[in-house]
Parts: structure tokens; C-alpha cells; sequence
């Protein structure tokens, strides 16, 4: 009273698919280790970043830079 056969059935094909849950779940536990390492890499860093002026900013009522370029149907 077997409810299948014993052998491969005549339509079996060996699977094809590659199986992505083992790689993203890779993926996502190597995302997880750089974004809790990165600060702490960061944090051992001594920079010295240089000191920044504010930078002169033009007069309010002086007109904006315009320039008009043309050309002719011969490219000129």
C-alpha cells in the first residue's frame, strides 16, 4: 500500500536555483559587524583637522554674474 513510486520519477530534474538565504544572512551579519566596528575604528583616529575662516561673501545688491552664449547653424 506504498502511496508513491521507489524509484525517481520520470520528470525529476535536479534543482537549478541557487538558494540566497545563506548569503544574505552572511550579508547582513557582516553589515551589522562594520557598522558596530566604524566608530570605534574612527574614534582611535588623532586628526588634527585645520582651523576654517568664514569666507568673504559677496554685497547683497551686487548683480549676479550673467554670460549669454549664441551659435549659428555652422556651429559658430
Amino acid at each position: 500500500m506504498a502511496f508513491g513510486r521507489l524509484g525517481k520519477p520520470a520528470g525529476h530534474r535536479p534543482m537549478s536555483d541557487i538558494n540566497v538565504t545563506p548569503l544574505v544572512d552572511v550579508m547582513l551579519v557582516l553589515l551589522v559587524i562594520f557598522i558596530l566596528a566604524a566608530p570605534l575604528m574612527a574614534s582611535r583616529l588623532a586628526l588634527e583637522l585645520p582651523q576654517v575662516e568664514a569666507a568673504a561673501t559677496a554685497a547683497p545688491d551686487a548683480p549676479a554674474a550673467f554670460v549669454a552664449l549664441s551659435m549659428d547653424a555652422q556651429g559658430r
